[in-house]
């Protein structure tokens, strides 16, 4: 957070032209999502959903766009799309049930393989507050991505993702671009951190 008169100030509460001139941060809506103008990681800001029920990385060339929804903290769900190094361009859309659990686990793949339409072969992955379930997606030759399952450790809440990239450059560039962007997908997925908070 940057500070004003020694007290935390977040990027929602700051004049425009003193933000850095980055997508996530120009644009009034996703920055309101954004604790800080400090970057978590490099390209990255910490991103707090609305539900507070979960923190994550956030790109700097990223922005939510309209449709987003929640309830409360039972229910959110957006579409974000993000401008890559490399030039392509990303879409990722989050689902976030606080109701899910690790017991429902089969049936939260099931709905993942059934919302793109693809039988998945997931890999288990654990970070310090999750159990990631993730699979490599393909739509076209030229669009590829990962679906994944984010369950809290510690109690309830379930995140749903598809994390979709295009590349439309030769099929040797894109093969080196679709390994960088797959690595990147599953480093930015594992980032995903539950707020220990109780499900009232």
């Amino acid at each position: 957070m940057a500070k004003e008169n020694g007290k935390d100030i977040k990027p929602s509460e700051m004049k425009e032209e003193d933000l850095p001139d980055v997508r996530a941060l120009q644009d009034e809506f996703t920055r309101s999502f954004i604790q800080s103008i400090e970057e978590v990681e490099k390209g990255y800001y910490p991103f707090l959903s609305g539900t507070k029920r979960y923190r994550m990385l956030f790109p700097q060339e990223g922005v939510i766009h309209q449709g987003y929804g929640v309830k409360d903290d039972q229910f959110e769900g957006f579409l974000m799309s993000t401008i890559n190094d490399n030039g392509t361009d990303s879409q990722v859309k989050i689902n976030y049930y606080a109701y899910g659990s690790i017991e429902s686990v089969n049936g939260g793949l099931e709905m993942l393989e059934g919302s793109v339409g693809q039988k998945l072969d997931f890999e288990k992955m654990t970070t310090e507050t999750s159990e990631v379930y993730c699979a490599p997606i393909e739509f076209d030759p030229d669009v590829f991505g990962i679906a994944a399952l984010v369950l809290s450790q510690k109690g309830h809440g379930v995140i749903q993702i598809v994390y979709d990239t295009q590349c439309k450059d030769d099929e040797q560039k894109c093969q080196a671009i679709k390994e960088e962007e797959l690595n990147k997908m599953i480093h930015w997925v594992k980032s995903i951190e539950f707020v220990d908070k109780e499900v009232k």
